[in-house]
């Protein structure tokens, strides 16, 4: 996201926003129409990345497109992807049950309208993008496929190291993609700290490798090195989501197999999270923009981590109602945290690098999500033992429960922190005048 950033802001951003999402599309479409998991895998990678020009470049269009109501836009523009959050899951459930009329693939094919009307009104509606940031050098998109290479190797075999106890086995019998049919019969065994310990020299180098360069940076390391509020707004987003998305899986869980919901239910209980959000999110926009984005955002932080320190105290006789309460008091958390954060952190450099500071933080979202899984994973498995997945059977109700209220501590514990960070940058901020660069 951040090097499709850099390219938006240097071609144009409502340009490759559209592109984005006839990218999306066509992965939408492919996928539908896919005949094996190989082709369905290929497919999902063009999905992915539709989505990331896409995401690089929406809340820098809205940022370019409003002024001093950006608080507000952003707001809403958080609402809406909550409400799609609440009823992609539903439609997509409503689809997969009507299987006698339509099927699985369905969940894909029904994007491609919605993509290309999107891109449609997109480009008759919003304004061309000024092309802000010039420059007479090339990014060096080389530098982007390492540090993905590199990122996926040492979260991959983190990963993999908590699951497989020490060595991840590989094996592929046959291929068939799109047409094409392989019988490689590929069996090997690697120990997980090969890829953990490739992953972390790749990334290392490659980010050694960006700090030397002067300007064009994939990975702005200068300028967060000098800009206390975006490096605040970058900190913040990933301990935040490594806080608290894994919420969604265990929480799911625990209301299914402990507190013995079904489906539905469970689905309408978790519900409450992106409703907060929807409502929230705007007012905390508005508010923002009339106190301050900063002091909106800490106080959205410092909530996620009292309603996580809440929920680590849930058992297998806690009330819906508490659950209830402390997801509203996630929602609100949340809500009042995202918009704020990243009209502080788009609003603190140059116009010219708006998408790209943009894609940043929504890397840095992932980043979080996907560690927020693997920390989850580890705190399960050291709770519940790891030979329960190897060899079966019961597993103690009081373990689960240990092991999601550990999580949840340590959630606390993330976002609170991330609270004081961002309140220490903005008060060194005022007292050392914010930097940027031009």
């Amino acid at each position: 996201m951040p090097t499709f950033g850099a390219l938006s802001d240097r071609l144009g951003r409502r340009e490759f926003f559209v592109l984005g999402l006839l990218v999306f599309a066509s992965g939408a479409f492919l996928s539908g129409s896919s005949q094996t998991i190989y082709e369905l895998l290929f497919a999902r990678v063009v999905q992915g990345v539709g989505a990331a020009f896409v995401l690089a470049n929406s809340r820098a269009l809205l940022s370019d497109l409003f002024g001093e109501g950006r608080g507000l836009a952003m707001g809403v523009h958080i609402a809406i992807l909550y409400f799609a959050l609440l009823l992609g899951p539903l439609l997509g459930g409503v689809i997969l049950t009507l299987t006698s009329v339509i099927g699985w693939r369905d969940v894909f094919l029904v994007n491609v309208p919605i993509c290309v009307a999107s891109g449609s009104m997109t480009f008759a509606l919003v304004p061309r993008s000024e092309r802000p940031h010039s420059s007479s050098e090339k990014l060096d998109l080389s530098k982007s496929v390492l540090l993905f290479f590199g990122l996926l190797a040492l979260i991959g075999g983190l990963s993999m190291w908590a699951m497989t106890k020490g060595n991840i086995e590989l094996f592929l019998e046959e291929i068939r993609f799109f047409g094409l049919y392989m019988r490689p019969f590929f069996y090997a065994i690697i120990p997980a700290w090969v890829p953990v310990l490739a992953g972390a020299a790749i990334t290392s180098l490659t980010l050694l490798s960006e700090w030397k360069k002067g300007s064009n940076q994939i990975i702005p390391l200068r300028l967060l090195r000098v800009n206390t509020r975006l490096r605040s707004a970058c900190i913040s987003v990933l301990l935040l989501y490594t806080a608290h998305h894994a919420t969604w899986l265990l929480l799911s869980f625990y209301l299914t197999v402990i507190k013995g919901m079904d489906p539905i239910e469970t689905g309408v209980t978790m519900a409450v999270l992106p409703l907060t959000v929807l409502i929230v999110s705007p007012l905390s926009g508005l508010i923002s923009d009339r106190f301050g984005h900063v002091q909106v955002m800490i106080l959205g932080l410092f909530a996620t981590g009292v309603s996580l320190f809440t929920m680590s105290f849930a058992s297998s006789n806690t009330s819906i109602s508490y659950i209830l309460v402390s997801l509203a008091l996630l929602g609100i958390g949340i809500g009042t945290f995202a918009a704020p954060n990243t009209n502080a952190a788009l609003e603190s450099v140059p116009q010219g690098m708006r998408a790209q500071v943009n894609g940043l933080l929504g890397f840095m979202r992932h980043i979080g999500q996907t560690l927020s899984l693997l920390l989850a994973s580890i705190v399960m498995d050291l709770s519940i033992g790891y030979e329960k997945f190897l060899v079966g059977g019961e597993i103690e109700i009081s373990s689960f429960v240990r092991g999601m209220g550990t999580f949840f501590l340590i959630g606390s514990a993330l976002s609170l922190a991330a609270a004081w960070l961002s309140l220490y940058h903005e008060v060194s901020s005022r007292v050392k005048p914010l930097v940027s660069l031009a």
